[in-house]
């Protein structure tokens, strides 16, 4: 089985994280981008891309040190139940799982 397809998928799932960075700086902080309309349907749809991107992975290690399943729980959410969203579940989420998440990328592909 050749790794590049789950690279690839990763080097994506870096862009959608760094995407989430560039929104929050053109905000100022994360705390105003979940209270403008736009930037929250911006980062959002990041997160939501991130979960789908994981759930697409393939080489059992990769899958077994990714947080895959919370990943694309937090997509359905996201995809098919957005109007109950919680703000600060959200806000911890992204404060907290997706530099982690950031960290176990980039050790993988060291």
């Amino acid at each position: 089985m050749s790794d590049s397809g789950d690279i690839a998928r990763l080097e994506t799932v870096l862009e959608y994280i760094e995407d989430i960075s560039r929104i929050i700086e053109r905000h100022g902080n994360l705390e105003n981008v979940l209270n403008d309309f736009e930037g929250q349907y911006a980062i959002m749809m990041c997160m939501q891309q991130i979960g789908d991107t994981l759930n697409k992975m393939e080489n059992p290690d990769y899958i077994r040190v990714l947080p895959i399943r919370q990943a694309y729980g937090f997509r359905n959410i996201l995809a098919h139940d957005y109007g109950s969203v919680n703000i600060n579940i959200a806000k911890d989420t992204i404060e907290k799982s997706v530099p982690e998440l950031r960290k176990i990328i980039d050790s993988i592909l060291k």
